[in-house]
């Protein structure tokens, strides 16, 4: 969706850091896939190419309706991942426009995941229900109220950006061409999340 939230996190790498500094993303996604069906897949990456950070993320529901195959999913992938030299950092979901109680969930399950495999949690859930209950002129999802919308991308790309780099993403001149006045609260409060979600995580 929307050239994948990925891209848009590095042109905001770029946007802070220049564009002579090196860096590389990949996605390797399976449409409405399980964490536990990257299993071939994310060995092969690893075995073909040296990453720093491999983000995981599970299906919307996954962490919800399977906790406990999306935990052994996600403690097996640690394992390879540590055993590659690299971090394992864990994106949490957000819920669905008609499900607004899924987050306090999704916040339980990835936060409890997170602990136990001393891995950092991504909030875009959390960044999802703030910007909701703040500015619900800005749509978020597409009509299935499932998936993003550009805004719904570029803020998870923000907070992505704040917590990979641990830098703050207010300032930075890319805006996915969204307007800049509205750009630049979704980096804002992008950040802000992350640093609550952070203070109250440790």
């Amino acid at each position: 969706y929307n050239n994948s939230l990925h891209n848009h996190y590095r042109k905001l790498v770029l946007a802070a850091r220049g564009s002579n500094w090196p860096n590389s993303a990949r996605l390797m996604a399976i449409s409405g896939g399980r964490l536990e069906e990257h299993r071939g897949g994310l060995q092969q990456r690893l075995n073909d190419q040296d990453f720093d950070v491999v983000v995981l993320q599970g299906h919307s529901l996954e962490a919800l309706d399977a906790y406990g195959r999306f935990e052994a999913a996600a403690t097996d992938y640690a394992d390879a991942i540590r055993a590659d030299g690299a971090q394992p950092v864990l994106f949490m979901t957000w819920a669905y426009t008609f499900r607004p109680k899924m987050t306090a969930r999704l916040v339980t399950a990835y936060s409890r995941v997170g602990r136990k495999l001393h891995a950092p949690v991504v909030p875009v859930g959390l960044a999802f229900a703030a910007v909701m209950a703040e500015r619900p002129d800005l749509a978020l999802r597409i009509a299935d109220n499932r998936h993003p919308t550009l805004v719904g991308t570029y803020l998870g790309a923000c907070t992505m950006f704040g917590a990979l780099h641990q830098q703050s993403p207010v300032d930075l001149r890319y805006t996915a061409g969204l307007p800049e006045a509205d750009a630049r609260y979704l980096r804002a409060t992008s950040w802000k999340v992350l640093q609550d979600f952070q203070s109250r995580s440790r």
